[in-house]
């Protein structure tokens, strides 16, 4: 997960977002005891959103306490650690991590190497601890993985097919521990949000695949984005894809039980990971936001 899926925080109710942020700062616990304080720079919202969504369909309910954030000890934050959905997420930021550091080494970018080999032998040693108390995990995304780098061998592979691997990697990732219809119904929201990381992710590092000679699903049908109408094309095109993939994953949503946490869900999915789409759309389009300034009607 790369750092997408994430709230509007505008949009959020000052309750909402306390509860949003006392998740993420559950996950960073999380990790720090179960693994160490350098396990906490792994983590991103795109894992506090994975929790989230595992404590919204619970049948228990949540209950937060509040407890001194390790970085600013003047500071309290809300946590609701001690569940099995927080523990289970920290060992995914582990996992993942760890096989996206071995990705990293195997891509063409230097800065990305440098930085991977550095953290490598730390990520590394915490990976055999995650490895061992979550295998199922470990194996669902070393196969996905595994499976990515071959799909990806073939240049004009589409992205439909590229896309797959990671999708139904996460879709696994979502739908463990769960039976029957609830277990579908997570796995198709964790396929599609998948699906759509992976399509804004390949849009977003177009132009510098395409620089470096990376593989990317849109080289095939944009092998140069030189004059301006061929941006314009590319902005369509990757537009309509993750706005197709966008639409069946709110549908998901709607199709699960959800308990609680509903608005926070449906701000991110509705709300954040569009914005992060137009942001990256939006730079293909000549059209990118002045962050420094806001306007109200």
């Amino acid at each position: 997960m790369l750092g997408y899926v994430r709230a509007d925080k505008s949009e959020l109710l000052m309750g909402d977002y306390e509860i949003y942020r006392g998740i993420y700062c559950s996950l960073c616990n999380a990790l720090g005891r179960n693994y160490s304080p350098l396990a906490r720079l792994l983590l991103s919202y795109d894992f506090a959103f994975a929790a989230l969504m595992m404590l919204a369909v619970s049948p228990d309910p949540c209950t937060f306490n509040k407890k001194s954030c390790p970085f600013n000890f003047t500071k309290k934050c809300w946590c609701c650690d001690s569940r099995d959905e927080i523990n289970l997420c920290s060992h995914y930021v582990i996992i993942i991590s760890y096989y996206k550091i071995l990705d990293n080494l195997h891509d063409r970018g230097i800065k990305k190497k440098i930085l991977s080999l550095l953290a490598y032998p730390f990520v590394a040693l915490m990976h055999l601890k995650a490895k061992r108390l979550a295998p199922e995990a470990d194996e669902i995304t070393a196969a996905g993985m595994s499976l990515q780098a071959q799909t990806e061998k073939d240049e004009n592979c589409g992205i439909d097919k590229a896309a797959h691997p990671s999708a139904d990697a996460l879709g696994k990732l979502f739908s463990l521990g769960y039976d029957g219809e609830e277990k579908d119904k997570m796995y198709h929201t964790g396929y599609l949000l998948g699906r759509y990381i992976y399509i804004l992710d390949a849009a977003d590092d177009l132009e510098s695949d395409l620089k470096k000679g990376n593989f990317n699903p849109f080289c095939a049908g944009f092998p140069s984005l030189s004059d301006e109408g061929e941006r314009e094309r590319f902005a369509d095109r990757a537009e309509k894809a993750l706005n197709l993939t966008h639409a069946a994953l709110l549908d998901s949503l709607d199709n699960l039980e959800i308990k609680r946490f509903g608005t926070i869900a449906e701000n991110i999915l509705l709300r954040g990971i569009d914005s992060q789409a137009l942001s990256v759309i939006n730079r293909y389009k000549g059209k990118e936001e002045n962050k420094n300034t806001f306007t109200v009607k």
